[in-house]
């Protein structure tokens, strides 16, 4: 039996914010102009023009646009639901110690519930890395516009954050799809691909949200 886990709504905006913030990486990546660097990327046919500063710039803005509207999609879409599955709660910590240990065949995992809790740790550091990272982008924006000033010195430590919060999402993006090493997580990839997940796995690792269900008249025994 197959449990629904997440909406086609779900999957569309976590994955147009995912691939948005990824080429987000790569355009920023070759404004810097690293690619420009290592000539034997020009190379690679069809690359000859990530040297282009210009190009990058472009499309880092067309990306940008995509990926802050899924960004204010998400909020005003769960904000207006009132979902709070993805929300930290008290002991999260340490459930998510125990959870990774775990995974490397220390302890038993302690029961989730629709999320796990280093997932929900995990997304309020994303979402904070999100925030700073738009700031200082709108900011980097707003200082190109005809007749705006802005001191150097202001927009050299805009730039520096801008660039230090795309490090850390990127690690974090690394993180992120890293857990995927291990195969107990593959279900929650197929998940985020299909929306659906296996009764028997939620039943194992996510009893929480399986009891739930249970009395919410879901799933049957």
């Amino acid at each position: 039996m197959k449990i629904k886990r997440h909406s086609i709504i779900e999957m569309v905006e976590h994955w147009t914010i995912a691939l948005s913030g990824i080429m987000l990486l790569l355009t920023g990546i070759g404004e810097l102009p690293l690619y420009k660097r290592y000539y034997f990327i020009l190379n690679i046919p069809g690359l000859g023009w990530a040297g282009d500063y210009f190009k990058h710039l472009k499309l880092h803005y067309i990306f940008a646009m995509v990926f802050l509207a899924g960004v204010i999609f998400h909020i005003i879409y769960h904000g207006l639901r009132k979902d709070k599955g993805l929300l930290p709660k008290r002991g999260d910590i340490g459930k998510s110690f125990r959870v990774l240990l775990a995974m490397f065949g220390i302890g038993k995992e302690p029961p989730s519930e629709k999320y796990l809790p280093e997932q929900r740790i995990a997304y309020i550091g994303m979402g904070l890395i999100i925030l700073v990272l738009t700031l200082t982008g709108v900011f980097k924006v707003f200082k190109n516009l005809p007749y705006v000033y802005v001191p150097p010195p202001l927009n050299g430590i805009n730039t520096l954050i801008h660039t230090l919060s795309a490090f850390l999402f990127l690690l974090a993006l690394i993180v992120h799809v890293g857990v995927f090493i291990f195969k107990i997580n593959w279900p929650l990839l197929k998940s985020m691909l299909t929306g659906k997940i296996d009764s028997a796995y939620v039943k194992e690792r996510h009893g929480l949200w399986y009891e739930k269900l249970k009395k919410e008249g879901e799933v049957h025994e």
